[in-house]
Formats: structure tokens, C-alpha cells, sequence
């Protein structure tokens, strides 16, 4: 039995902050190498919203490729550069929230502030076939972002972000209530329009400069509105300002480095960055309050951590765990290298077979161009290294 603490920033008060609980179970593992990456800070000026391939935007791309010296394992644990999670779906159900009571000032919060409901689930990939979001915490440096869905021989890009502009995709962080979004006394913050820096809140969509400092966190879902209100809305209950995610069959790509944090650690998430993506009903109520996901295993609507420095443990091993309904499970001992000098391409691939596969590719590994090939993701998809399964 292995305790996974989970992310709950100290900024956010207003809020009951999780501490998630995991078990890591049916793991097999093959060695890898990891792949090593390049990288660097500069941020040029705003070019236009509508990046094509990496290589378009060249002072971000020249960034990203920048060595500022080797990544080598530490020496502890098995560094892998494939995850592979198999028996993903399965038939459920999770407690969706339908509604949250503000409160009252001077009072307290009644027993049924958070309202849920049962949401019945079934397939391959479920929950994990609904709309996600793709959450980040710093020190980062992020470089390019992209998701695609399968079409008929390649699967095309729907959603991208580099350091020269963006396409359908809307950065978001928790602080509701002092840009945008909101703030109640028993629901603690909704989502906001993330600043440039994701630091703050915004009053509308704000493009994302590309460095995430520490502690700070951020998450992306698409520039497409939820349309209706209450549990009915496309999006089902939500509060303050929210987009959709990304559904279905799907793969996200993400150029980013983690540098360590040099600064004096003095909070429980100095220095631990992460990527994990999540329902995204859970960031649509309360990321760190009255949500789908829950805490610990089973885990509700879903979570997928694909690359979590973790406090109290190496700080240069990035691991993973996921939770559904189902239950969870993570990668033990087995872990992808940090990026602290050399940018990393992680691919997350959630496959309609209901299989996850999770790469760390060279920074130069993938171009972020409009479509990848089906031939391109079957070679993905038949990559061996570490296998975990859900019951």
C-alpha cells in the first residue's frame, strides 16, 4: 500500500483541501532508458493565435531544444519511457454534483451543500471517455501543447498552444471570485480566467506566457461556452466561468521542463511539479472541494497523474497514478526522469480499445504539425515498458 498526497495549494484558504489516497496493484514492468529533451525560458512577442507545427513558432521551438545539461537517473527506482494501462472502462457509476448552495454569512454550511447525484458509466475507456481537462503545477516551463481525436487514416489537431499563439484552448486556474468566476462561503473558489503568468485571476481569457512558477497551478479546457444552466447544461452543473474538454478517443502532447526549484522550501509543494488531467466536472464545481472525483480509491469520475513529483520522495522521479471508479493503481518504483535540463515530449494517448498509453519522448521526438498519422500512433500504442492494470 503506497499513500499518494495529492495536490492543495496553501492559497487557496477557502477551501477543504484533498489529500488523496491510492494503492498501487497489477504492475509489471519491462526497463527503459528514458528519452531526454531540451529547453530554455525566453518568451517572444505575440505573433498571431494560430500555431501550425512547433517548428512555426521558432524563438519557442529554439527554447525548447536549448541543453542546459544531461537528466540521468539517480540511481533509485526504474526509470521507463512507456506506461501502458490496460482494463481502463469498465460499468460503473460516480456521484456527479447537480448543485451547490452559496451559504450564508454567520452561518453554517448545511449537511447538503454539496449535491450529488448517481451517474451510471459503461465502456471501454469510462469514465475517461468524458470531457477532460489537463491540469499543471509549477516550476515549469511549458512549449507546446496539442490534442487531437481520430479521424479516417490520421488523427487531426483540435485543440493547440505555443509560446506564439493558440487555437481553441483556454487556460484556467482556481481563484474565482477576484477576476472572474466566484467565490461562496461553502463552495469555496470556482474556476477563473487564468492570467498570463496563471499567478492570478483574469477578467477574460488571457493567453499563457509559457512559465509556471512554483507552487503555481493552472489547467486547460477548450474555447468552446457549455451551453444551458444547472445539471441540464451541456456541461452539466457548473459555477463561475467554464468551457468543454475533450471527449471521446483522444491524445494530448505536452512540451514542457520541470527545472528544480532553488528557492527556500518551506511549503509542502515547493518543488513537486505535475501534470495530471482530470474530469472535467471536477474543475467545473470545486477542483479542491465538492466534486465528482472524491478522495483516496475508488476514484469517482476520474483522475490520471502522468507525471507527478511527488513531496517527501526523489525529486527527480515524475510517477504515475490513476484512479476511477474502478479503483487505482500507480508506477511503484518505475518512474519518467524528471525534464529539469532537457525539455521532454509526453504523449497520453486514451485509446477507444480502453487501453491509456503514456510516452517521454526527446524534446525534438514530434512535431505538433495538424494531423498524426494512425501508423504514427499504432507504433505509439505498441511500445512496451512499464504495464499496470485496473481491476
Amino acid at each position: 500500500m503506497k499513500t499518494w498526497m495529492k495536490r492543495s495549494p496553501s492559497r487557496l484558504t477557502p477551501l477543504l483541501l484533498s489529500a488523496l489516497l491510492g494503492s498501487a496493484c497489477g504492475t509489471t514492468q519491462t526497463p527503459e532508458e528514458p528519452g531526454s529533451e531540451r529547453s530554455d525560458t525566453e518568451v517572444p512577442a505575440d505573433v498571431g493565435a494560430n500555431p501550425l507545427a512547433a517548428a512555426d513558432c521558432a524563438a519557442g521551438h529554439s527554447a525548447a531544444l536549448k541543453d542546459l545539461g544531461d537528466d540521468l537517473p539517480d540511481g533509485t527506482g526504474t526509470p521507463v519511457s512507456t506506461m501502458s494501462i490496460l482494463n481502463v472502462g469498465g460499468t460503473g457509476s460516480y456521484q456527479r454534483v447537480t448543485n451547490m448552495l452559496p451559504g450564508v454569512w454567520g452561518q453554517t454550511c448545511p449537511s447538503n451543500a454539496c449535491q450529488k447525484a448517481t451517474t451510471s458509466v459503461s465502456g471501454a475507456l469510462a469514465p475517461f471517455n468524458e470531457e477532460m481537462t489537463v491540469n499543471f503545477r509549477g516550476p515549469m516551463e511549458l512549449y507546446d501543447i496539442a490534442v487531437y481525436r481520430p479521424g479516417s487514416g490520421s488523427w487531426s489537431r483540435v485543440s493547440s498552444w505555443n509560446r506564439c499563439g493558440s487555437t481553441n484552448l483556454t487556460f484556467f486556474n482556481n481563484l474565482g471570485g477576484t477576476g472572474s468566476g466566484e467565490w461562496t462561503l461553502c463552495g469555496g473558489n470556482s474556476q477563473s480566467y487564468a492570467s498570463a503568468d496563471g499567478k492570478t485571476a483574469a477578467a477574460a481569457p488571457t493567453r499563457f506566457t509559457g512559465s509556471l512558477a512554483n507552487r503555481t497551478e493552472m489547467n486547460i479546457l477548450s474555447d468552446q461556452p457549455c451551453i444551458g444552466t444547472g445539471d441540464s447544461s451541456e456541461c452539466g452543473f457548473y459555477r463561475g466561468v467554464t468551457r468543454h474538454g475533450w471527449g471521446g478517443a483522444k491524445i494530448f502532447a505536452i512540451r514542457a521542463r520541470m527545472p528544480r526549484y532553488t528557492g527556500p522550501k518551506t511549503e509542502y509543494y515547493d518543488d513537486v511539479p505535475a501534470i495530471w488531467m482530470l474530469n472535467a466536472r471536477v474543475v467545473r464545481t470545486a477542483q479542491y472541494g465538492c466534486n465528482c472525483r472524491g478522495m483516496g480509491s475508488p476514484g469517482g469520475c476520474g483522475e490520471l497523474d502522468v507525471a507527478e513529483v511527488l513531496h517527501g520522495e526523489s525529486p527527480l522521479h515524475a510517477t504515475s497514478t490513476i484512479y476511477s471508479f474502478e479503483g487505482a493503481t500507480g508506477s511503484g518504483p518505475n518512474y519518467f526522469q524528471r525534464p529539469v535540463n532537457e525539455s521532454a515530449t509526453f504523449i497520453v494517448i486514451f485509446d477507444a480499445s480502453g487501453k491509456i498509453q503514456m510516452l517521454r519522448l526527446k524534446a525534438d521526438a514530434f512535431d505538433f504539425g495538424d494531423t498524426v498519422s494512425n501508423t504514427t500512433v499504432s507504433g505509439w500504442l505498441a511500445r512496451t515498458g512499464l504495464t499496470m492494470s485496473l481491476p
